[in-house]
């Protein structure tokens, strides 16, 4: 079974588009989203209907609850607060838009593999509600903070987003107490797929990578990733997508002049193209 993740997309319908052609030359079986469909980018109103009408099993992203105010978001994190702002308002004038983004669920589970936005281990309780500091970055504090829980993971594979950078990190059963320093981590090349073939008895945390952007590693291009059961692989792709019409998009809007985080987003769309 071949299986197809993506998500951060946040507004980019551009990227969206590349990847969903993509995945169709990929011949998978099934596929998911790992949220934030919405936010950074002012253009939350396109991916958003865009996707519903697509009907892909998709968590939910920090910033998909955000644009709901379902939670406040750090203080500090005043570019975010503008960008949720702007998509809060984009998407208030379109039926159940904030309905559909506030009903989206936090994690699916499978035999194989996980599906969430950012990490299983840092989820609320089921009677809990969501907060901010269910979405962290994953970090050598948070992998060593979550470390043992990992090892006695049922799942064999975590799929997740919302750090913006590709990554797979190896979990090698080798040791009661893994440390830190246990595990590999793989990154694919700016210009180039990732194919990685599983060990048997290993567990695996995959980041996938931003489709939209803002992009971490500095690499404007769109991220998704397939899964082979059959094979027992992982791809890592690097989809490019056509930049030009986003940047004169962005241009055309104050809003992301004033932004730094989107001013520098476009002065890496503008370096690369």
């Amino acid at each position: 079974m071949r299986t197809y993740f993506f998500g951060d997309i946040h507004g980019n319908g551009y990227a969206l588009e590349a990847v969903l052609q993509h995945m169709d030359k990929q011949k998978t079986d099934a596929l998911f989203c790992l949220g934030d469909l919405v936010g950074w980018l002012p253009f939350g109103d396109r991916t958003l209907q865009r996707m519903r009408s697509l009907g892909i099993s998709t968590v939910a992203g920090n910033h998909d609850l955000l644009v709901c105010g379902l939670f406040v978001d750090h203080p500090h994190q005043v570019d975010r607060m503008q960008a949720t702002a702007y998509n809060a308002g984009l998407l208030s004038s379109i039926p159940q838009a904030l309905d559909y983004l506030s009903n989206l669920p936090l994690i699916f589970e499978r035999p194989e593999f996980v599906v969430t936005h950012h990490s299983p281990f840092h989820l609320p309780a089921a009677e809990e509600l969501p907060t901010i500091d269910c979405f962290n970055y994953l970090d050598e504090f948070a992998l060593t903070e979550c470390l043992s829980a990992w090892h006695e993971y049922p799942h064999r594979l975590i799929f997740s987003g919302h750090d913006h950078v590709p990554a797979v990190f190896e979990l090698p059963d080798t040791a009661e107490r893994p440390r830190f320093e246990d595990i590999r981590t793989y990154s694919p090349a700016p210009d180039a797929d990732l194919v990685l073939h599983l060990q048997p008895g290993s567990k695996y945390w995959i980041k996938a990578g931003s489709v939209g952007g803002p992009y971490r590693d500095g690499v404007p291009i769109a991220n998704s990733v397939l899964y082979d059961n059959e094979s027992d692989t992982l791809t890592l792709f690097r989809v490019p997508f056509p930049t030009g019409q986003l940047i004169e998009d962005m241009l055309a809007l104050r809003f992301c002049h004033i932004v730094p985080t989107l001013r520098k987003y476009m002065e890496l769309l503008e370096s690369r193209s």
